[in-house]
């Protein structure tokens, strides 16, 4: 049996999934290919604070809204990883090589020392770090 294609998904993808806006067909898109386990969706765990501040600042959204999003958001079993030192590192270089926050820069670190593609919806972040070559826009 062949293994899905991995990608590392940002928060701007992930907060489509709970918030209909521009680009939640595609970012529904790829969170059903990894439920139908035709790709397997990866992010550092700091997706789940992102995500949650993210939905906690969307109009209509509250604290029960909010919380059933990111249950939600655990029972979809992205691959979740935990900080390493290597990922921090390789983190903070990319922040000032690209002009990114360290958040951003996160996502970016854990897909190149995966050797996999990061995609977002983030329209700054996209536009200062596409150069990396595995970037790409939702």
């Amino acid at each position: 049996m062949e293994r899905p294609e991995e990608t590392v998904v940002d928060a701007s993808v992930a907060v489509k999934w709970f918030s209909v806006e521009e680009g939640s067909d595609r970012a529904l898109s790829l969170r059903n290919q990894h439920v139908d386990g035709k790709r397997t969706l990866v992010a550092p765990d700091l997706l789940l604070y992102e995500v949650g501040n993210a939905l906690r600042f969307k109009p209509g959204f509250n604290p029960s809204i909010t919380a059933k999003a990111l249950d939600d958001l655990f029972d979809l079993q992205v691959d979740l990883l935990v900080p390493s030192k290597e990922v921090v590192r390789r983190s903070s270089e990319l922040a000032f090589k690209y002009g990114i926050t360290t958040y951003d820069s996160c996502y970016l670190s854990v897909g190149e020392l995966m050797g996999v593609e990061v995609v977002t919806a983030d329209d700054e972040f996209f536009k200062r770090a596409k150069d990396c070559g595995f970037l790409r826009k939702l």
